[in-house]
């Protein structure tokens, strides 16, 4: 994910759900669509969390300290990644403004979480290769889902949802 054309390429999973919070029945195809491949990124995530998880069993106590709060943070942003997803995937005129709400905080969540990951891996560095492998999987993925290099979610027109397609 070093390249330009990667990361444009790589869409902001979450920032395309965002818009789509407040589509009318006429979006719920488009919404389907967009909603599917997050769904499936957070698994991808899951599955990354959980191999780094069992790897990381090897590293010292004061190292596998810090690398299991970044595997826990990672966790819970992807968690509420996938609420998020729920929420807007059954939103309606009623809880609109709730999936929003949603979407931002798991957006910052991923944030936080990928921060914390870049840490820790540069910490391993050197000290156990299939942990640093592990952990750059986990933060390319995330990444992903984050949407690096694409459409900030704070800029995004949740009113428009053609804005960002």
């Amino acid at each position: 994910m070093t390249s330009k054309t990667t990361r444009i390429a790589a869409a902001s999973l979450l920032a395309l759900t965002l818009p789509l919070v407040q589509g009318t029945a006429a979006h719920a195809e488009v919404r389907t669509s967009t909603i599917v491949p997050v769904r499936s990124q957070t698994e991808v995530v899951t599955r990354d969390i959980t191999l780094a998880a069992v790897v990381s069993l090897s590293l010292p106590a004061t190292v596998r300290a810090q690398v299991d709060s970044a595997i826990m943070s990672a966790q819970a942003a992807t968690t509420a990644a996938q609420s998020a997803i729920t929420a807007v995937d059954t939103a309606d005129a009623f809880s609109l403004w709730t999936a929003q709400t949603s979407l931002h905080d798991a957006r910052t969540a991923l944030d936080a979480a990928s921060a914390e990951l870049r840490h820790v891996t540069s910490a391993v560095q050197g000290v156990d290769p299939d942990v640093t492998a592990a952990l750059d999987a986990l933060q390319t993925d995330i990444d992903v889902l984050r949407g690096v290099g694409s459409v900030d979610v704070g800029s995004v027109d949740v009113g428009n949802p053609v804005a960002v397609a």
